[in-house]
């Protein structure tokens, strides 16, 4: 099986669209202790808010219809896309690179798995621009935005909970992107039981469910489960 051989990807952050942005991001900071931080402002208005959590991942919540969270990792694109060509993986990319219009620059290339591929099409990948001129771009100066923020005190993103209707599949999908099994998991709160797998900051519990991310961990002192939307619940506390 084809892997990244030697480009470990890892949790970048988490994107969520709620028309209850404002509400669920406050429920964060209060759990987490951690402040509430713009992110994306186009024009000056702000369209999304989030938390950095101390190891680096953070959550971008956008104020929309609501839909599915997405997982996006950060790596180098061109690494993955080596790796998709071997498995048969149906994406698209959107390389920094093929912008002409400066109007339109971003400080990031994407990589998107196509729909119909189980977990993996609720999965993308990020990879940061390395010049500092996008992100004095008004749109991405928000304080959410900064890559390379070094790590710091305070609560870590311990592990986002991954569903999966075939778990096989998507666990060689996982394995393929860098990932490490490392045995089962068990959970005082829902989902129940999973299989853990490492992450270089971040690590990741597959468990048979609906594809998709359920549930992301955080350190806190008092263990409790909250749901933050119908399709993502938090956990704090839980060793």
């Amino acid at each position: 099986m084809s892997t990244v051989t030697g480009q470990r990807f890892r949790v970048d952050h988490v994107v969520i669209r709620t028309p209850g942005r404002d509400a669920l991001v406050e429920k964060v900071a209060r759990l987490s202790a951690r402040p509430v931080l713009d992110g994306y402002r186009p024009g000056g208005e702000v369209l999304s808010r989030g938390v950095r959590f101390a190891n680096g991942p953070f959550l971008d919540v956008f104020a929309q219809e609501a839909g599915a969270p997405a997982l996006i990792l950060q790596g180098p694109i061109a690494a993955l896309e080596a790796v998709a060509a071997t498995r048969d993986w149906a994406f698209r990319s959107y390389p920094r690179e093929a912008i002409t219009d400066p109007a339109e620059d971003q400080p990031w290339s994407m990589l998107m798995f196509r729909r119909g591929q189980g977990l993996l099409t609720q999965i993308s990948v990020i990879e940061y621009a390395t010049d500092p001129a996008p992100w004095a771009l008004p749109a991405f100066s928000g304080a959410l935005y900064p890559p390379d923020t070094p790590p710091d005190r305070g609560a870590r993103l311990r592990r986002v909970w991954l569903g999966a209707q075939d778990v096989n599949h998507a666990a060689a999908d996982l394995i393929a992107l860098g990932f490490v099994v490392a045995g089962p998991v068990a959970s005082d709160f829902a989902p129940h039981a999973g299989t853990l797998f490492r992450g270089s900051r971040t690590d990741l519990v597959l468990f048979a469910g609906p594809d998709g991310v359920a549930r992301i961990d955080i350190d806190g002192r008092e263990p409790q489960r909250v749901e933050l939307t119908p399709d993502l619940a938090l956990v704090c506390g839980e060793a």
